[in-house]
């Protein structure tokens, strides 16, 4: 459950701030004075967060009812469903000037929110969007960043716009982004969907690689890299602003535990930053999936700072400490198989302070064996994952050109 700073006493908010183990050493170094002002900061930057979010999450409401009650429908009409968009994300240049690729990223540009935004699991191959029918599938995830919703759509809008210079993609294009930088926390993370909806898609959200993709997309925004070399100057220099800031929040949710830094969570505490459950069988702990993934972004980034390198070198040490050796494991399984010639996996999800392996179940049961778990839960998740293997490869590179200092 997040915790609203903006509702509490300044007084109770400093007893609860100064016992937070996930503030940044500079908010521990402040006087209580700059302690006061960060505060009263932060208080006028989340009020104004929510207004913006309540305003578009009106507006997408607001549009949708208006044509539903010009058709006389009693509610929206739910577009068709699949998996993922049903068009192939990755597509040619000349793609965008055949029939086919006019007729697709018509139907893309139907299905964006007055908000700016796309939903996730809603079939955008087939029929444009037609009016009094929901934007998704899934009204909680209207618009939404996840599953990569929204990257997805954007990313294929500057290819087209760069192709054929057709304005209306150019204009859908930077309502988008505008979109991710509005969703941006004042501290830098962002919710699994915006206008937030409340619930565990509040929280800041690395899962499925939500913060991933979009800190991707902007860093190749501001660099105007590739498909985004027609970005403007002032939408380079918003999108790296925003950009640093969301670099800032995964170093300072990096969770650090008996004075070390470990990796990362799943999902963290919009406001305290702690790592917090999701569904029921997602439980607060260490994620190793998604923290994987964080690294190799971290690795990625050009003259890092000397607080990336040490987050990396962290998260290396933390993978390298806990292997599950000797094992492996498939969902038909109801326990881990011995299997000496097995690569190196990793539970999902770690108990924090302990790094002990622990499994959820829809009832919110936590073990400590995955054939606990219900053959439901067991047979439905990604328990275990060897993703990091590919990653600490790329990490002896790395540490070559950025080795740990003494």
């Amino acid at each position: 459950m997040s915790i609203n700073l903006h509702f509490l006493p300044l007084a109770k908010l400093k007893v609860m701030l100064s016992g937070l183990i996930f503030l940044s050493s500079a908010a521990f170094a402040a006087t209580g004075e700059e302690l006061s002002k960060n505060v009263m900061l932060e208080n006028a930057e989340w009020h104004a967060y929510s207004a913006k979010s309540e305003q578009l999450k009106a507006l997408d409401k607001a549009a949708l009812a208006a044509e539903v009650k010009a058709l006389g429908l009693s509610e929206p009409k739910l577009p068709e469903y699949t998996k993922e968009f049903g068009f192939e994300p990755k597509q040619a240049d000349e793609w965008f000037k055949s029939a086919e690729g006019e007729r697709i990223m018509g139907i893309i540009l139907s299905f964006q929110t007055p908000s700016g935004g796309w939903s996730k699991r809603t079939d955008m191959s087939k029929t444009a969007r037609q009016k009094g029918q929901a934007f998704g599938v899934e009204e909680n995830y209207v618009p939404t960043f996840d599953n990569n919703a929204t990257s997805t759509q954007l990313q294929l809008l500057a290819q087209a716009y760069r192709v054929t210079k057709n304005k209306v993609y150019l204009s859908a294009f930077e309502r988008g982004v505008k979109l991710i930088v509005d969703a941006q926390y004042p501290n830098g993370g962002w919710p699994q969907n915006y206008p937030i909806v409340g619930g565990y898609h509040d929280h800041i959200t690395y899962n499925d690689n939500l913060m991933k993709q979009l800190m991707e997309l902007l860093y190749n925004i501001n660099t105007g890299k590739s498909e985004f070399s027609f970005t403007s100057k002032k939408l380079r220099k918003q999108t790296q602003a925003t950009y640093e800031k969301g670099l800032a929040c995964i170093k300072k949710t990096q969770v650090v535990t008996n004075g070390q830094l470990t990796i990362w969570g799943a999902q963290h505490d919009r406001v305290t930053l702690a790592p917090v459950k999701a569904r029921n069988f997602e439980m607060a702990s260490l994620s190793s999936n998604e923290s994987a993934h964080i690294m190799s972004f971290l690795m990625d980034i050009d003259k890092p700072d000397a607080d990336t390198i040490k987050a990396v070198h962290a998260a290396a040490k933390w993978f390298t400490e806990n292997k599950v050796l000797g094992q492996r494991w498939s969902r038909t399984d109801l326990a881990l198989q011995p299997d000496s010639e097995a690569p190196p996996m990793w539970s999902r999800f770690y108990e924090i302070g302990t790094n002990k392996p622990i499994f959820g179940d829809r009832d919110g049961s936590i073990y400590y064996s995955v054939a606990q778990v219900s053959e439901e839960r067991r047979k439905g998740y990604a328990w275990y994952s060897t993703a990091a293997n590919k990653i600490l490869e790329k990490y002896k590179t790395w540490a070559e050109k950025y080795p740990t200092k003494p």
